[in-house]
Formats: C-alpha cells, structure tokens, sequence
C-alpha cells in the first residue's frame, strides 16, 4: 500500500515559543513538574514553579534540537532550556505513529549544531488514521519488548553498584576507613582524537567511542588494549566507560593513559563511577571536564585482592550482560525492519 508523503511543515507546528525554559542549574532531583530536556533520558529533572508549565496540552512531542534525541511526552512538563522543541500536530493525526515516524527519519549530524532545520525539510508517509493507529500499535509492542530487555540490562548494572557499596561502602564517607588516594596520584589522562563523522567508515571493524560511548566504527584504532574513558564535554561530561580493545577515542572524551599505583581496572571503573564526576564539569554554557578539575577527587583504595574479588564479579556479570545485548540486538533488528515495512506501505 503507497502512502501519501506529507512535508513536515503541513503536518507539525513549533510549540516551543512563549513557555518558560529551565536552566540546568534550576533541576530539582524531585518535584511537582517534570523537566524534559534534549538529553537522551525522557525526564531530566524537575520543578516546583506552576508557571513553568509548557503551555501545549499533552501529549506532544520533544525533538533535541543539538542532540535530535526524539520523545514523546504524555504528561503535564517543563521545558528544558537549550536545544528543547515542542512540536504539536498542525492536523488530525495519531501522535504515536508521528512520533514512530520521525524516529524513523535518518537526520544528517551537525555535530553540537542545531539539527532542527534539517527535520523541517523531511517528508512524513500519512496513511489513513486507522491505520496510523494500527502501525503504532505494532511498533508500540515491539518497542516493549526492547524496553524489558534494556530494564534487565539496567538492573545488572544496579546490581554491580549495590554490590560496590557493599563491599567497600559509601564513597562520600568511606565507612570502612579505606586508605584514599586523589586521582591525580592514581592516574594521568589525556584527551582523545578527534574524528569527524565523515571520517569514520561505517563498515569499519574497529569502535569509536566518544563520550556517550560507542558512536561509530573506523577502520584503524589507537589502542590495542582497553581503555578507561571519561566523557569530556557536553551533556555526557564525567560518563565512564571501558572501551573494547582495538578501539579509538575522540576528543569528546578523556582516557586514562597510565596508572601510577596498583590498582585494579574494573574497580576503577565502578570507584569513578561513584565519584559522580560530572559535578566537577565547568559552569559554562557548555560543560567541559578537564584532568586538572578531577585530579584533586579523592577514591577509596581497597586492598588489591578484595579490588580483585570485585573485579571477578564484574566478568560474571558482563557475561550476563553481552548474553542479554545479543538479544537486544536481535530485537533491534526485528524492530528496524518492521519500521521500514510500516514506513513503506509492507506492514
């Protein structure tokens, strides 16, 4: 069945203006009002202040305009600040297949530019209204069961959390009198290599990972082992990851580069964690975390058998982990092609 292509502009309307927009620095850990920004996580903070109150009736749709992270939003919500778009239907249309439909979109990436103006030329498949709700309906059950398999990933890394405090306890206080260490006595880090989109080669054997993580393959690496990183800049600043071996850095991210005492890496791993070291980021409009900013955060130096004993537990749970990520991949791939047979009149 062909579907009739819609531009965006006929279909979607800015909602954005005329509503209060909340700063970073103003997010409550709990509150009255969720706060939905353009980072990656549906609900970034929240706030006690009625007013702030994005004035379109929900449900709507949230479009990151730096990060074109897409949500919809089906409850009362703030603004967040930069980069937040609220879009409404300009017609009648099921607002669940418009927002599988933009996801769907492979918007070109600007980097931390804004993205908006490359949405606003794209084209949307409008099928009759039953069968929009059909469409969402079908994609809305397999998301589902992407969502279950992401809560069990989740929870083996809550497990590993709750297992780090209970064998070494609390960071901020360290209750068991751990020897502490600053991290600059602990470790040197240096800023990874830039590599532009363009450059990256998409059939490439090698990760490239920046500061949320993987974002891209290559088809050389800088590092034959793994590396500990940090995220440098942006809304991921103080993210931790361990990269794959082979891997290459960018310089969205920081590495460690060299050990200066004997510690185990999979602690450090978890111990930076704890640390939250995105509270150490600059202020600025754009936060950026530097060696310079973190070197003085001090971290509990266990003994290296009991770091070890630890370090066990994470292989065990990794495995785990990597058994459960297959499978989300498989039900990726399922959920990516009955997108691309919902979006081409096949489903």
């Amino acid at each position: 069945m062909a579907f009739q292509r819609v531009p965006f502009l006929d279909i979607f309307k800015d909602a954005s203006g005329g509503n209060i927009k909340t700063p970073n620095n103003e997010f409550l850990d709990e509150g009255d009002i969720p706060v939905v920004d353009q980072g990656q996580n549906l609900v970034a903070g929240y706030v006690n202040d009625k007013s702030k109150a994005c004035k379109s009736s929900p449900p709507v749709i949230v479009f990151g305009d730096h990060t074109r992270a897409i949500k919809y939003v089906d409850f009362e919500f703030a603004m967040g600040a930069d980069g937040t778009k609220v879009l409404v239907p300009k017609i009648e249309a099921d607002l669940k297949y418009l927002f599988h439909a933009l996801k769907n979109i492979d918007l070109p990436s600007a980097g931390y530019s804004r993205h908006y103006k490359f949405l606003k030329e794209t084209e949307i498949p409008l099928p009759l209204l039953a069968e929009q709700r059909r469409i969402a309906a079908i994609l809305d059950a397999a998301d589902a069961l992407r969502a279950k398999r992401r809560e069990a990933i989740a929870q083996l890394d809550a497990f590993l959390q709750s297992t780090f405090i209970e064998m070494f306890g609390d960071p901020a206080t360290n209750p068991k009198g751990w020897e502490t260490r600053s991290l600059g006595e602990i470790l040197k880090v240096r800023s990874g290599d830039g590599l532009t989109a363009k450059e990256m080669a998409p059939g490439g054997l090698f990760s490239v990972y920046g500061g949320n993580g993987i974002n891209g393959y290559h088809d050389r690496y800088m590092f034959e082992e793994p590396k500990i990183i940090l995220g440098r800049v942006g809304v991921y600043c103080g993210a931790i990851h361990l990269t794959k071996p082979r891997s290459w850095v960018t310089d969205n991210a920081l590495y460690v580069r060299e050990l200066l005492l004997p510690i185990d890496t999979l602690y450090l791993v978890e111990a930076l964690k704890a640390a939250n070291l995105n509270q150490y980021a600059s202020q600025a409009a754009q936060p950026l975390i530097s060696g310079g900013r973190i070197y003085p955060v001090r971290i509990s130096l266990p003994p290296l058998d009991l770091q070890r004993r630890f370090a066990a537990i994470v292989e065990s749970v990794e495995k785990q982990k990597a058994r459960m990520q297959a499978h989300l991949a498989e039900l990726d791939a399922l959920f990516a092609s009955l997108q691309h047979r919902a979006f081409n009149g096949e489903l």
